[in-house]
């Protein structure tokens, strides 16, 4: 299995609606004159019961076609008119929120490029994606959606109870009687839905994880025959979360129906008080119609009030958690301050020990320092270990090569080498000095970024020529970034050129030869390249390794062949080290693996 992961941070009730107030404070102007508009418009309908309890009134009496027909155009304008105030208000509304919402957006994506990686690392991956995509989704949809019906509801109920009090209070009273019932319904609800819907958010991110470590290991997970594993793993947190989901319909259902239970106990109330005072002569027959029609009018309110509980709910838990990450930002704020940038965790960049990248050149050293790792463990939740009692040594200007299984730390260990984290126990020591600057880490998860060509290669030298950027691209073999048709001037990704998995895989390694850092970690940096692509990611990675110490965390075992020296990971410890002949000859785990992996047979 898989370790598991702290999640990050989610916000509590208080302070979740602390800081929503505080979003929608900043357009309170705004938000003032939507709620104005929809409370006019509610308010004008609110004379529709009335106006057909006089046409009732007006056709006992045998009134006058005049008389009937003056009330049809009352009812028609009232109608045209609150629907107009009804529409204006909503859209005012939601473009109130969905600024606040905008806002939000933005502050979540500028705290997590600003935190640092260790921090993100810490926590499963799909967590970040699941807030940044489902989170925001579910607040959208209650904003553009839900929001402007609830608020409508909120003043039709509001308004129909004045209207019922005002044709006598006793029909009031008795339409009361429903309200009980509602609130044990709301109640038993809100008791359950917050923590039924945050553990559904939670198992979805779980289940996301698993496919996400699956998809990237794929290979590993075949050369080391843990297909059932993982499968069994899937497949725990899979009906984890269809479990929890059930819970939550079968808590809408019970939902449900209280609230449809509910209305027709005070339907009948109320019809049952204007017979009685309809035969007492308290009330005409076109009052006690009115009555009952502004009732009636509040089935659809209060079950859209009550109803939309189950998305204001889901809305609910995803600000918590989006404002869980942007308080992260603003703790980060009040510790360091926005100035500093030691703490951007820039994962395919030059970087030193505090995270800070060469700006104006390449991060030069006198001499390639060796690596030294001293009983280094790690855990991510403080309980279980991700690295226990880690000891090797990589000679200066070496290449290591960390085999193993996923899950096996070989990334951990290798983003602890590269400064992203530090160790709960022992020490990394490169160089004379522990931490110093001038190591580079490239990700299997590389990004190609907006902009041209040589933006994208600029970001490891802003001060690179023209002509220095295409010496690196020739080093590493990326003769189709050198061709007439493509040149540092190429605008890349959408809108530009395409590039696939292969090529931006290959800008990245380009990257570390402008960069020229003393110590390179290569976290399985050519892991999405397809057969055609192989051979030369292959080349330039052993290019890129040359004269450098570098640590590669192998995705294919060939990489481990062509390194000075081989560490075998399983369950967070080393398992076995030397060279690729060393270990071949000892006919241990790595020789069952590389033979695996070649399909050749183990030599009698």
């Amino acid at each position: 299995m898989t370790p598991a992961h702290p999640t990050l941070p989610i916000a509590g009730p208080r302070r979740t609606r602390r800081e929503l107030r505080r979003r929608l404070g900043a357009h309170r102007v705004r938000l003032a004159a939507a709620l104005l508009t929809l409370l006019s418009g509610t308010a004008v309908t609110l004379a529709t019961p009335a106006i057909l309890g006089s046409i009732v009134d007006a056709v006992t009496e045998q009134a006058g076609r005049g008389r009937l027909t003056a009330l049809g155009v009352a009812l028609l304008l009232v109608a045209t008119a609150g629907a107009a105030l009804a529409h204006a208000g909503g859209r005012m509304l939601i473009t109130v929120v969905q600024d606040v919402l905008a806002a939000l957006r933005e502050d979540v994506f500028e705290t997590a490029i600003h935190l640092p990686v260790a921090t993100l690392e810490s926590s499963e991956s799909s967590d970040v994606v699941s807030r940044v995509t489902r989170d925001v989704e579910a607040i959208s949809e209650a904003a553009s959606d839900v929001l402007p019906d609830i608020t409508n509801a909120g003043f039709t109920i509001g308004l129909s109870l004045v209207g019922l009090a005002v044709l006598d209070l006793r029909l009031a009273l008795a339409g009361l009687v429903c309200l009980p019932l509602h609130i044990l319904a709301t109640r038993q609800f809100l008791a359950r839905s917050h923590v039924v819907y945050g553990d559904i958010r939670r198992l979805e991110s779980a289940r996301g994880q698993s496919v996400i470590e699956a998809v990237h290991g794929a290979e590993t997970i075949r050369t080391y025959r843990t297909q059932g594993e993982h499968l069994g793993e899937l497949s725990e947190r899979g009906e984890l979360a269809i479990e929890r989901q059930r819970d939550g319909v079968k808590l809408r259902n019970r939902f449900t129906g209280l609230l449809n239970a509910a209305e027709f106990i005070g339907l009948a109330a109320v019809l049952l008080c204007g017979y009685a005072l309809l035969g007492s002569g308290a009330i005409t027959l076109g009052a006690a119609t009115a009555a009952a029609l502004y009732f009636h009018r509040l089935f659809g309110p209060v079950g859209a009030l009550l109803g939309s509980l189950d998305d204001v709910q889901r809305a609910t838990v995803g600000l918590a958690r989006l404002v869980g990450i942007t308080d992260l930002g603003r703790d980060r704020d009040e510790t360091h301050g926005r100035d500093e940038t030691d703490s951007r965790g820039e994962t395919d960049g030059p970087a030193d020990a505090d995270g800070r990248g060469e700006a104006d050149g390449p991060a030069r050293a006198p001499h390639r320092p060796a690596i030294e790792v001293k009983g280094v463990s790690f855990s991510y939740d403080g309980t279980r270990p991700a690295l226990s009692e880690v000891s090797l040594r990589v000679p200066a200007g070496s290449s290591l090569a960390l085999v193993g299984a996923s899950g096996s730390g070989k990334t951990t260990l290798a983003r602890l080498i590269a400064g992203l984290g530090e160790p709960s126990q022992g020490r990394i020591t490169i160089g004379d000095g522990i931490a110093p600057p001038g190591r580079y880490l490239v990700t299997q998860e590389v990004h190609l970024f907006g902009g041209t060509l040589a933006d994208n290669l600029r970001l490891a030298r802003p001060t690179a020529t023209d002509e220095e950027l295409r010496d690196a691209l020739r080093e590493v073999g990326a003769d189709w970034a050198l061709d007439q048709e493509c040149g540092p001037d190429t605008v890349l990704g959408p809108g530009g050129t395409p590039l696939d998995d292969g090529a931006v895989q290959h800008l990245a390694l380009a990257r570390v030869l402008l960069a020229d850092p003393p110590v390179a970690v290569l976290d399985e940096a050519t892991a999405e390249s397809g057969p055609q692509a192989r051979n030369l990611l292959r080349a330039a990675l052993g290019r890129v390794t040359r004269d450098r110490t570098s640590v590669i965390v192998a995705h294919r075992l060939e990489q481990a062949r062509d390194a000075d020296l081989v560490v075998v990971l399983a369950r967070g410890r080393v398992a076995e080290q030397g060279t690729h002949g060393e270990l071949l000859a000892r006919r241990g785990e790595y020789a069952a693996l590389w033979h695996a992996y070649t399909a050749t047979a183990p030599p009698s």
